[in-house]
């Protein structure tokens, strides 16, 4: 079709089309079959009733995620659900792992969002601008998140492993893995940096010298972890973990700062909860043990210690990464506010949170601690939830994305609509423009064995893998699940110690030989810390976690880093191993 354009005639291809031409060459029941094992009419039954179904809702939370290619796969996946309807109505919708947050103010600390958007109304001069070009809400307060990770105030810590704990020097060793690349991985990365299209923070030139590390762990749950203990640790002068036990990042730790549990203070959900449509209180039930703080009261007095020694060593000030003046003088009135809270008032701070809250219903905050939930009434104008666009009616069932089905608001992309075709260079570079099906890499190298996980039964993440009482429901250590076909043909027995390895590292394990696990796999729980390990070698040793290169792309509107999206992440699944029996140490 020809087009007249405000530059001139240009030629365009409508995306339906190219879709179909693109299904009917590559992507037939016959073509799917050949791929994925199942009958062609198996595909297109499913895809027959998916098709006719009133409703079809699915949950994968991050499930996805942890697989290499597992931005193509929800790619496809929400395709099918937009091609039958299944978007924006009740009963139908694809969802992630979505949150909701008190959309709240708290002195300095937090701001509405609605009070960000007054702000930029009257202050910010591009204001004017987005509101002609038709930026909603959702997209202007987007626009924020970006600056914050240009500037430095916001990282992804998974791109700091990767580029200062020497992740990224392992993909470069090993161009094989992903036959696809067009390129040596670390060119794409010099080009997302020279683009602009991913920031860090200590920046390439520099390298990461003090880290708190406040209850991630990240020394368990960050993949190829003998890599980042010898790259990554070495390069930090100071690491101070704040947690409530000593899991295995307290242990490498400089200083450890005990923090008290969930039931030693009172709090409230701020950052945001998968638990919808409510938000819920924690209320204490006993004093803090021993020398534990609340993280609040930690802060506090990290601030009066801070601002002390600056006076006593003559210091006034300092430059941060933005080259910012900061001044020490003041600090301890800066964190509470002018005094407004005092570091005990733990509990003051997360009341305040609910009471200035304005999505969630009005009430009493002892009546709250009483009943121990409140209903959201909205999903505000926080930026951790005003992408369900959606109304939150109390005692209806939460439908996101209706505010773009029912009353047409633009999606916020580049088109404004739904998006699929993704015009990128780097898409179009590596053929991922549209959803496309790619076998996973050899992450590890060639063997015949692949590594999937789920979450711990018996554990919340790594917070009781180690209690004595819970280990006795199991089998008392780290245990990976073989199926009878490997096991028998490499002479592994229930209960034997396996040595697992691949090209990235080694680790011993206990295997229990399971009739439920397919021949080719592996699985193993996640959460089980190092220290449960021989000789400390954690199973995330051999978790390559190569990265994708289409993960670098940015600066195309919605394609840009924000919170826990759109930059690399860590990958696991379909991790390539061996086994073999060995002895236990």
């Amino acid at each position: 079709y020809q087009v007249q354009t405000p530059q001139g005639s240009v030629v365009v291809k409508p995306v339906m089309e190219q879709l179909r031409r693109h299904l009917d060459q590559h992507y037939t029941p016959e073509q799917a079959s050949l791929v994925t094992g199942t009958s062609p009419r198996l595909i297109e039954q499913l895809a027959r009733e998916i098709a006719a179904a009133k409703g079809v809702v699915n949950m994968s939370t991050y499930n996805w995620g942890k697989f290499y290619h597992g931005d193509l796969i929800e790619r496809a996946m929400v395709l099918v659900f937009a091609l039958c309807g299944h978007i924006g109505h009740r009963g139908a919708t694809y969802s992630a792992f979505s949150m909701m947050g008190l959309d709240t103010s708290i002195g300095g600390l937090e701001r509405r969002g609605d009070q960000i958007i007054l702000s930029a109304a009257g202050a910010d001069p591009r204001f004017a601008q987005w509101r002609e070009e038709g930026y909603t809400d959702e997209m202007i307060l987007y626009e924020y998140v970006h600056e914050s990770f240009a500037s430095g105030r916001i990282t992804p810590t998974s791109l700091m492993y990767y580029i200062h704990g020497g992740i990224l020097d392992v993909c470069e060793k090993n161009p094989g893995w992903d036959p696809y690349l067009k390129r040596p991985i670390r060119e794409y990365v010099r080009e997302a940096f020279e683009k602009k299209w991913q920031f860090i923070a200590p920046g390439l030139d520099k390298e990461p010298r003090v880290m708190f590390a406040l209850g991630g762990n990240f020394l368990r749950r960050a993949r190829c972890t003998n890599t980042l203990l010898e790259k990554f640790l070495p390069k930090l002068r100071f690491l101070v973990s704040i947690d409530w036990r000593w899991n295995a990042t307290a242990l490498y730790s400089d200083i450890v700062l005990p923090a008290c549990t969930w039931y030693e203070k009172t709090s409230t959900f701020m950052v945001g909860s998968p638990v919808q449509p409510f938000v819920h209180v924690v209320n204490q039930a006993a004093a803090p043990l021993y020398d534990s703080l609340g993280e609040w009261k930690m802060f506090c007095l990290l601030a009066r210690k801070i601002e002390e020694r600056a006076r006593e060593r003559g210091v006034e000030s300092y430059k941060d990464s933005n080259g910012v003046e900061r001044r020490f003088a003041g600090l301890e009135d800066k964190v509470t506010f002018g005094r407004l809270y005092h570091e005990d008032d733990e509990e003051g701070i997360a009341r305040d949170a609910f009471l200035n809250a304005s999505n969630v219903e009005p009430m009493d905050w002892e009546e709250f601690k009483e009943r121990g939930l409140a209903q959201y009434t909205g999903v505000g104008t926080g930026m951790r939830s005003i992408g369900n666009a959606c109304d939150v009616i109390p005692g209806e069932p939460m439908v996101p994305l209706t505010w773009h089905t029912e009353r047409k608001d633009p999606y916020p992309t580049l088109t404004r609509r739904i998006q699929f075709l993704i015009d990128h260079e780097l898409f179009r570079e590596l053929g991922e423009d549209l959803p496309v099906h790619k076998d996973p890499p050899s992450a590890g190298g060639d063997y015949p064995l692949r590594i999937t996980g789920g979450h711990a039964r018996w554990s919340i993440h790594s917070d009781q893998v180690d209690d004595a009482l819970m280990l006795q429901l199991q089998r008392g250590e780290p245990v990976m699940f073989v199926s009878q076909r490997d096991a028998a043909a490499r002479g592994i027995g229930d209960g034997d110690t396996v040595e697992v390895a691949n090209d990235v590292g080694t680790f011993r394990i206990q295997a229990v030989v399971s009739p439920a696990v397919r021949a080719g796999q592996v699985i193993i729980y996640h959460a089980w810390e190092n220290y449960q390990f021989s000789g400390w070698h954690h199973f995330k040793t051999v978790m390559a976690s190569p990265m994708n290169p289409v993960e670098l792309a940015g600066d195309y509107f919605h394609i840009r880093p924000v919170t826990m999206a759109n930059y690399p992440g860590f990958s696991d699944r379909d991790t390539r191993v061996e086994i073999r029996k060995t002895q236990a140490h």
